[in-house]
């Protein structure tokens, strides 16, 4: 018993291996903190959102970052979210919040779905890694690699719409006029967009009129639409404005077919849906997104929320977007392992693409007594 070591020597030795351990536990836990900054244009007294619209925005956000935490800290990170609503009416604080939210540190920004509002946005924080979830204006394609949609681009469904419109009615027959927002900036584009596409498939065009305003003066139109006879008007504007337009046309052309880009809403929000003065308007519109059922099939943590039977809380294609972002978001960072804003903004401007973009092609859904009703998805 000579050589046995003293108890003096195996209390330090417990102690030295209890406080060393307690240090490594201590260190394996520690996550990498990544600051993301939500901003939309869903104020509540915005006209052309609602409290609903914004509820299901935040409720998006959550069930997002809680079906990506447990594979976050595997990795070693925390998304530390924050969510900044502005009145849609006032454009100018996409740049102001942009600017904000990149001088406070945001590693990622989630912009404006609108296509106007995020350009403006990208101005604000030219070196942020930003992504927008429905922006799908021609310009977006040019602000390079650290600034991206969720959405398909406006050539993209013009040409799904142009292609329907044939099989609908032919194209010898397929004669259109033209409605649209000279003051939205995806308005306008997807409106070129479907011109370039009619002519390349013999598709006539009547006229085009510009209308400006969310209650724009109708009677212009009235007298194209009594001049043309149009078979199909198209009308690439946002819901509040569209569904503005069918009323004054359905009493004086009644056969009149409705053709909408990716701004009419879904069946649970926009102006168009559900709308008592339009159940006989007839027509379809183009979207860069599915249904939230079918769409989360098509990811892993989409896979997860249906698998926890809560997709019912999510039902327009901003949400789908916001938890596609949370699942490229995982992904991305566990790949890459970025441990700090300018080593995240690297990665992602050379490797953000594979993550951050829509999985889901072109989708077209129905227009038929008063409800939009999802038909089909194009690639």
């Amino acid at each position: 018993m000579k050589n046995a070591p003293s108890s003096k020597f195996v209390f330090s030795f417990l102690l030295s291996w209890a406080l060393f351990g307690n240090v490594a536990t201590t260190a394996a836990s520690v996550k990498i903190k990544v600051p993301v900054t939500f901003v939309e244009a869903l104020a509540p007294k915005d006209t052309t959102s609602s409290e609903r619209f914004q509820k299901e925005y935040e409720s998006a956000v959550a069930i997002g970052k809680t079906h990506s935490k447990n594979q976050l800290a595997k990795c070693g990170y925390e998304i530390s979210e924050k969510l900044v609503f502005y009145d849609a009416s006032d454009s100018i604080q996409a740049l102001e919040q942009a600017k904000k939210s990149a001088g406070e540190g945001s590693w990622l920004l989630v912009g404006p779905r609108r296509s106007n509002h995020y350009l403006l946005f990208v101005k604000g924080a030219p070196d942020t890694p930003s992504v927008s979830l429905m922006a799908s204006a021609k310009e977006v394609s040019t602000l390079g690699s650290l600034h991206l949609s969720m959405a398909p681009l406006n050539g993209e469904m013009a040409g799904v719409a142009v292609e329907k419109v044939k099989s609908l009615m032919g194209k010898n027959k397929a004669s259109y006029l033209s409605v649209v927002s000279e003051d939205c900036v995806t308005c306008v584009d997807f409106a070129a967009e479907f011109d370039k596409s009619a002519t390349k498939g013999g598709v006539k065009k009547l006229a085009e009129i510009k209308v400006v305003g969310e209650s724009p003066d109708l009677e212009p139109v009235k007298k194209l639409i009594k001049q043309h006879s149009p078979k199909f008007v198209l009308l690439p504007n946002y819901s509040k404005v569209s569904a503005a337009v069918i009323h004054a046309v359905l009493p004086i052309a009644p056969e009149t077919v409705f053709v909408g880009g990716d701004g009419w809403g879904d069946t649970k929000f926009g102006f168009v849906q559900n709308n008592e003065n339009l159940d006989a308007a007839k027509g379809f519109t183009v979207r860069g997104f599915p249904p939230v059922a079918i769409g989360l099939t098509q990811f892993d943590l989409g896979k997860n929320i249906l698998k926890d039977k809560i997709a019912p809380d999510l039902a327009s294609g901003s949400a789908l977007a916001i938890v596609r972002i949370f699942d490229g978001l995982a992904k991305f960072l566990c790949e890459a392992k970025p441990s700090d804003s300018k080593s995240f903004q690297a990665s992602f401007k050379s490797k953000g693409k594979k993550q951050f973009s829509a999985p889901w092609g072109v989708s077209i859904y129905s227009l038929k007594s008063g409800n939009i009703v999802y038909s089909e998805t194009r690639r």
